[in-house]
């Protein structure tokens, strides 16, 4: 409901925005108000966190990308360009 929603002054927001971020995980929102009269809403975002269920090949990518030993000399031109040479 909009009506249970709160109410922060910009001052608030500045002063304690703990308060005002808490007060929008609860309600689902907060209001902020400024001293001209406009407002905004603070909404959070839906948490999208998943569990890990596995890591990627990064043997079989480190294969592809590298096949075989790389040359010494591209290493050192790697190098060099890591370094700003």
């Amino acid at each position: 409901m909009m009506s249970d929603m709160k109410t922060f002054t910009v001052r608030d927001l500045d002063r304690s925005p703990s308060t005002v971020l808490e007060a929008s995980m609860t309600d689902g929102r907060a209001r902020i108000r400024e001293r001209g009269g406009r407002t905004y809403l603070i909404i959070p975002e839906a948490n999208l966190d998943k569990p890990i269920t596995g890591f990627p090949d990064f043997e079989k990518r480190r294969r592809r990308i590298f096949r075989g030993v790389i040359p010494a000399s591209t290493v050192q031109q790697l190098d060099k360009a890591i370094a700003g040479e």
